[in-house]
């Protein structure tokens, strides 16, 4: 009789703890795949990262190049225009446009005026120098005079 009852207590505890041993051991492995695909999901991560900051620098560089280039180009570019006569009939403006050339200023003949913008490699007009290209070329122009007639001057002489 001893005999029955322990294998009717030993027998069901034991497959119960086989069970448990079975559910912690299947556990186990899942988080540890889970671990592994984690570690590697992190790791591409990383190299995705190094790669964008790597491609930013070289972007970065490749722009800083490309904005001295034009830089360069603006000061060059006077030189060798056949647009004007002389460095001497360009204005320099910066901004919107980099000069306005006055073609015949320095001799007898007659002006023509030339809004001039320098660019180099890619680079395009911006909105606002599109707008200035428009206006001169639908002849929207014209000259303004300004002539201020007094200029008043006030000094006080202030006690300390």
């Amino acid at each position: 009789m001893i005999e029955l009852t322990t294998i009717t207590i030993v027998l069901p505890t034991a497959f119960i703890l086989i069970f448990i041993f079975w559910f912690l051991v299947t556990r186990i492995g899942k988080l540890h795949d889970e671990k592994i695909e984690l570690v590697q999901k992190i790791k591409l991560i990383e190299k995705e990262k190094e790669e964008a900051i790597s491609n930013a620098r070289k972007d970065s560089v490749k722009r800083q190049r490309a904005i001295i280039k034009g830089d360069i180009s603006e000061i060059i570019a006077p030189w060798s225009m056949t647009v004007v006569n002389s460095v001497k009939e360009l204005s320099f403006l910066g901004n919107p446009i980099d000069f306005i050339g006055f073609k015949g200023l320095d001799g007898e003949e007659e002006i023509e005026i030339k809004f001039i913008e320098v660019k180099s490699g890619k680079s395009k007009l911006s909105s606002k120098q599109k707008q200035i290209k428009d206006a001169v070329l639908e002849k929207r122009v014209e000259w303004v005079e300004v002539r201020v007639k007094e200029i008043e001057i006030d000094e006080r002489i202030i006690p300390h």
